[in-house]
């Protein structure tokens, strides 16, 4: 018996790298892309119409984050499994994606072999991190991150907002908003709060 193909969709709002895609994965054996979508809301349409194996998943896209696409697709169909294919590569994010449920994650700048062995993975019930997100996440998973609250009060210190305007905005009192900025400074390893931002922007916490 012949084993049948991988069924794929890919989803990105670039239609060259779209096409570098169709392209790339319609050499594979055993793989057949059978859809592709530029957003979020068509990505979840043709998710519900064509039944993927394996759907390629850009991690911004014009109208919905691809975290955001990832959950609408899972409650639709829990057993539906999703690789992200970004441009960003930090700890958090990755962090965040599988948190939504996505089974792979690969950066946009990986060579063709990684992105197959990543579908090959995914298709057979396995999870999928290139050894470098792997390692960076460990490393992220190894110390405490930032708070939701942390992470309000550091993106009004990014936007020069000092800390009575920060208590009044987040209805805090300004000793709590000076703990919240010792505690994301401790954190972080930060020396002052511009180091703080720096650092956060660079770990993903912060998208300035």
């Amino acid at each position: 018996m012949t084993t049948p193909a991988i069924r794929i969709l890919v989803v990105d709002d670039h239609a060259m790298i779209r096409l570098g895609l169709i392209g790339a994965l319609s050499s594979e054996p055993g793989m057949e892309v059978v859809g592709q979508a530029r957003n979020g809301r068509e990505a979840v349409e043709l998710h519900a119409k064509l039944a993927p194996d394996i759907t390629l998943m850009d991690g911004i896209l014009p109208d919905m984050h691809g975290v955001e696409v990832t959950r609408v697709i899972l409650t639709n169909n829990p057993t539906a499994k999703i690789i992200f294919i970004s441009i960003n590569e930090t700890a958090e994010d990755i962090h965040r994606a599988l948190e939504a449920g996505v089974r792979g994650y690969v950066p946009k700048s990986c060579e063709q072999d990684t992105i197959s062995e990543a579908i090959r993975s995914v298709a057979a019930g396995e999870d999928f991190l290139p050894p470098q997100l792997a390692l960076r996440l460990a490393e992220r998973n190894a110390y405490v991150g930032l708070s939701n609250r942390e992470v309000e009060v550091l993106r009004l210190v990014a936007k020069g907002t000092a800390n009575k305007q920060i208590a009044a905005a987040l209805h805090l009192s300004g000793d709590t908003v000076k703990t919240h900025l010792a505690h994301i400074m401790r954190k972080l390893g930060a020396a002052d709060r511009a180091h703080a931002v720096t650092l956060a922007i660079e770990k993903g916490f912060l998208r300035m």
